[in-house]
């Protein structure tokens, strides 16, 4: 045999040592993966950082005490409304410019409060502030309405002009004529009290009485006078200064403007009054004029008022005209609306100039003038018609304070 070992002989050689395995290995593409999505969230929060960066300018983010990011308001200017302007902007600051308010349209129009709390800066309460729509039961007092319009004017910077304590179409029917004189006078003094007490201070000016006289000049005859006498005149007059002594205190009446009969009883009446002690402010010319009758000497009217002491305002000016309404009628309309301005201008004493309702949709006119309407400066539209232009123009040859020419506007 030779030297070689058969292989069953040799010894066996140990077995090389196995590696263990490494872990799984994704593939290339699923290893990206999470990298992709790492950068993906780092992308957004760069973005989100970006954006919160950007707010902070825009809106100007500020560190409280608290070290937490509060918004502070942006500061964005206030438009600038334009709108033309309107006869209060124009009025001297010595006259009031005011119209009747009508409770419907205050409550029902939007239209009609928008102009009648920027064109003018005083109201009249039109039916609201009457005793019979007031108390239409005894001591039972329906305030609404008249609440109503003062609260308005308060929210307007305007002045209110009640109307009116004692007129004579305006008597509840509940006041028993058969009452005797101290029934009836106590009656009136306690409605002229409450009234008085409730506004006080916030109403400029009061109607005392309205329309006491007749056509002829004498005294109306009414439940009044017949029980009570004239005194009771004066009567009111006290009362209402009793409850307020800061309002203005006035005796109204129509067919007044010019020189008629009747104004001469009317200042008769005045001089009494206050020669009597009774406290007369002023004296209200109604003024519902017919478009082609022009008041005679109104200027020369009102100033002999005014030699009494007395304020002197021009209360429901309208100006009707016969229908149907033309240009020329509306011309003609337009001219004697600036009369009736520029005598009250021309008197220091007129202390205010009110339109009774200022659009032709609500005047009361066609109601009580049949064949007669279009007695306001502005249409059933609320469109301004010529009257209002003329007034306004009116106002605008008003030299300024300074003597440098027009005023305003």
């Amino acid at each position: 045999m030779t030297g070689r070992v058969s292989m069953q002989e040799r010894e066996p050689t140990p077995p090389a040592p196995v590696a263990p395995l490494p872990p799984a290995v994704a593939s290339p593409t699923a290893a990206r993966r999470p990298r992709r999505a790492v950068l993906a969230v780092a992308l957004v929060l760069v973005v989100v950082a970006l954006l919160a960066t950007g707010l902070a300018v825009a809106y100007g983010i500020e560190r409280t005490s608290g070290d937490r990011a509060q918004p502070a308001v942006p500061t964005v200017p206030a438009p600038t409304v334009s709108r033309p302007p309107a006869l209060r902007d124009l009025m001297p600051p010595t006259v009031r410019v005011g119209s009747a308010a009508d409770g419907r349209g205050m409550s029902l129009d939007a239209g009609y409060r928008e102009l009648l709390g920027s064109e003018f800066d005083a109201i009249t309460p039109e039916n609201a502030m009457k005793w019979a729509n007031l108390e239409p039961s005894p001591d039972v007092y329906t305030w609404a309405g008249a609440d109503q319009l003062v609260g308005f004017a308060e929210q307007h910077d305007q002045s209110v002009y009640g109307h009116t304590l004692l007129g004579r179409t305006d008597v509840p029917r509940w006041v028993d004529p058969q009452w005797s004189a101290d029934q009836l006078r106590a009656v009136l003094r306690d409605h002229v009290t409450a009234v008085v007490s409730r506004y006080r201070g916030r109403v400029w000016a009061w109607d005392v009485i309205n329309e006491a006289l007749d056509e002829d000049g004498s005294l109306r005859d009414t439940l009044w006078l017949r029980k009570l006498g004239p005194g009771y005149i004066g009567e009111m007059f006290r009362w209402a200064h009793a409850a307020d002594p800061g309002a203005r205190l006035f005796i109204n009446d129509y067919g007044v403007e010019g020189r008629t009969r009747k104004a001469d009883a009317l200042l008769e009446l005045v001089r009494e009054l206050r020669r009597a002690g009774v406290p007369v402010d002023g004296v209200g010319f109604q003024s519902h004029l017919r478009w082609d009758e022009r008041p005679r000497d109104m200027v020369g009217n009102l100033r002999r008022f005014a030699k009494l002491g007395v304020s002197v305002a021009i209360t429901e000016l309208d100006v009707r005209i016969a229908l149907p309404e033309t240009a020329a009628k509306r011309e003609r309309q337009a001219a004697l609306y600036r009369q009736v301005l520029q005598a009250c201008l021309a008197v220091p004493a007129c202390v205010s100039f009110t339109v009774w309702g200022f659009t032709d949709a609500r005047s009361w006119i066609p109601g009580y003038h049949p064949g007669y309407g279009a007695a306001c400066i502005f249409d059933a539209a609320l469109v301004p018609k010529p009257a209002h232009v003329a007034l306004m123009d009116q106002l605008r040859r008003i030299p300024s304070p300074t003597g440098a020419g027009p005023g305003p506007g």
